[in-house]
């Protein structure tokens, strides 16, 4: 029974899980941030941390060589002392850049570890990316915690802050609501007084046309009737 034991298997055997967390840690210490599922990158993260808790641990003259040891072997990192000259290229030369670039334990115990010395724990984070398309797992990105990251506390002003805010976005909601008011007046106002004059050039027009007739009446021949009347 496996009670009180909560190995991620990831579905592999342990040799294949095992050589599988130990290539991306080291991925990890040499790029300093790798994209896998979400699974991984939390199975992964147990590994690194240990590995700098161990790394911080051999900056001690008496244990650095044991902590070396054990990083190396869980890592599968084969130490390298002899390189062959290459395309040119002499041995020295690409043993500096090996141990440049592809020492795993030297990077962790002389460029990763001594910047966590003021940390206890915590050393990676794991950032959530979504979904990817084809088989849907949720992938994540994991990378090493940064010096200044610090986690944040609220504090007794925050509230009074946001009121504060609030109260500065529903002044500014008022404002821009009593100019609209403002504008909306005078634009009814001077719609009533475009409607004004119109009514009364309507009305003049209407009286101009109701005395013309009266004033062709009376130039107008008279009747026979009329005639003989006068």
């Amino acid at each position: 029974m496996r009670h009180r034991k909560r190995t991620a298997k990831l579905g592999r055997t342990s040799e294949h899980r095992t050589a599988l967390l130990a290539n991306l840690v080291c991925s990890l210490i040499k790029h300093r941030k790798i994209r896998t599922t979400l699974a991984k990158a939390k199975a992964a993260r147990v590994v690194a941390d240990k590995m700098v808790t161990l790394g911080k641990k051999g900056q001690e003259k008496d244990s650095s060589i044991q902590c070396r040891r054990l990083v190396a072997a869980r890592l599968q990192q084969q130490p390298r002392h002899q390189f062959a000259k290459h395309n040119g290229v002499s041995g020295k030369v690409r043993r500096d850049e090996w141990r440049q670039n592809e020492d795993v334990v030297r990077i962790l115990f002389e460029d990763i570890a001594p910047g966590f010395a003021e940390r206890n724990g915590g050393y990676t984070r794991v950032i959530k990316l979504g979904r990817r398309r084809g088989d849907a797992a949720e992938m994540a990105i994991l990378e090493w915690v940064k010096d200044g990251d610090t986690p944040v506390r609220e504090s007794k002003t925050a509230p009074k802050a946001k009121a504060s805010k609030a109260e500065a976005v529903t002044e500014e909601v008022v404002e821009e609501t009593t100019t609209e008011e403002v504008a909306e007046e005078a634009t009814t106002e001077e719609v009533t007084e475009e409607a004004t004059e119109e009514v009364a050039s309507e009305e003049a027009a209407a009286e101009e046309t109701a005395e013309e007739p009266e004033a062709k009446s009376d130039d107008e021949p008279k009747s026979d009737d009329e005639k003989k009347s006068d």
